[in-house]
């Protein structure tokens, strides 16, 4: 048997394997504080003050469909709750953002079978949180957490799957904010936590 037409009969098995898509990814889970009781407070407000840096071009903040400062702006509405007659709280957004890095890639024939990977994505949210309340009772008090995550996509993704990554690691990173704030808040901020 002639060896080109196995060898072209396998090249294109590898053509076709390398082509097919990966199996459906489950639907993103929505950023969302929905099972969790509001943290009240002895306090007349919640602020929420954004002092982030630029992104840069390296940002891709506005490909999220919600991206991490929103997620920050939704953990403060639905966990925070202002129940008292004078003071503030404030939410201070330091850095929230995910960033693109791209990665090298294999040339050459290896780099032609391989699917490779393409970016690398990195997120992290920074926030404090203050509490102030004047008078007699007075009170200060701040707490503060940060969070990281990073993963990396294949140069075949598709754009659906892409923008379900970088809203899975907001999603993933609004929930580790979630627990280590509700910590902080309950030991730092406890002269005015009601409930």
């Amino acid at each position: 048997m002639p060896v080109r037409p196995v060898l072209l009969a396998a090249v294109a098995a590898l053509v076709l394997t390398a082509c097919q898509s990966a199996p459906p990814r489950p639907p993103v889970r929505p950023v969302n504080f929905a099972n969790f009781a509001p943290i009240v407070l002895n306090v007349a407000t919640v602020d929420v003050v954004d002092q982030r840096r630029a992104g840069g071009a390296a940002s891709v903040d506005g490909r999220i469909p919600v991206p991490p400062a929103e997620a920050v702006r939704r953990w403060a509405a639905e966990r925070l709750q202002a129940g008292g007659l004078q003071g503030r709280v404030r939410v201070v957004i330091k850095d929230a953002t995910v960033v693109e890095t791209q990665l090298p890639r294999t040339g050459g024939v290896q780099g032609f079978f391989t699917t490779q990977q393409a970016q690398r994505y990195d997120g992290r949210i920074e926030v404090e949180v203050t509490g102030e309340v004047p008078g007699d009772t007075a009170f200060r008090g701040f707490t503060r957490a940060a969070v990281t995550t990073s993963t990396t996509v294949p140069e075949n993704i598709t754009l659906a799957d892409r923008e379900a990554t970088l809203q899975e690691m907001t999603r993933s990173m609004a929930e580790d904010l979630n627990a280590r704030l509700d910590a902080g808040i309950r030991k730092d901020l406890a002269g005015i936590v009601m409930r």
